[in-house]
């Protein structure tokens, strides 16, 4: 099984490119900041809220995404599931907490609820791909993708 990595030069930040991941390896450093994910919105209620009996490398802060099927577009990096430090969390979670941030939270549950739900649809990916709990998932990687693993797609 692969997972995949959108690629988006960006003229922001010139030190995120792609010949830089083919050669360094795929990390939250050299990923591509047009995933938004539902840990990072917001982050101080996402640390309250952890669970205590977690591993301390779930750590939104060095974490990426990925998605679990290609992309119509081009280009992207392919790579191999190569870990077990990989979560799948519920999307649909995620665009809830979205819409807080940009104020649409009529008939929502409130930031606490949701990200408690956030935290409560986490599975790990080997369980996600089992019993597919819900059908938008949102993947994080918590290590680096060796260089030597990245196939880069045009």
């Amino acid at each position: 099984m692969f997972l995949y990595h959108l690629v988006i030069e960006d003229d922001i930040d010139s030190s995120i490119s792609s010949q830089r991941v083919l050669k360094e390896g795929l990390n939250h450093g050299t990923a591509t900041k047009w995933y938004s994910r539902g840990a990072n919105f917001f982050p101080d209620l996402t640390e309250r809220f952890r669970p205590g009996n977690l591993p301390t490398w779930i750590d939104f802060k060095v974490a990426f995404g990925a998605n679990l099927e290609p992309y119509e577009e081009q280009p992207y990096f392919r790579f191999p599931v190569f870990s077990n430090k990989i979560l799948v969390f519920n999307f649909d979670i995620s665009s809830d907490l979205f819409a807080h941030m940009e104020g649409y939270v009529e008939g929502l549950p409130s930031k606490e609820d949701l990200i408690l739900q956030y935290w409560a649809s986490m599975h790990t990916l080997a369980d996600y791909l089992k019993h597919k709990p819900f059908n938008n998932p949102e993947v994080y990687i918590f290590e680096q993708v060796p260089a030597k693993l990245i196939d880069y797609i045009e």
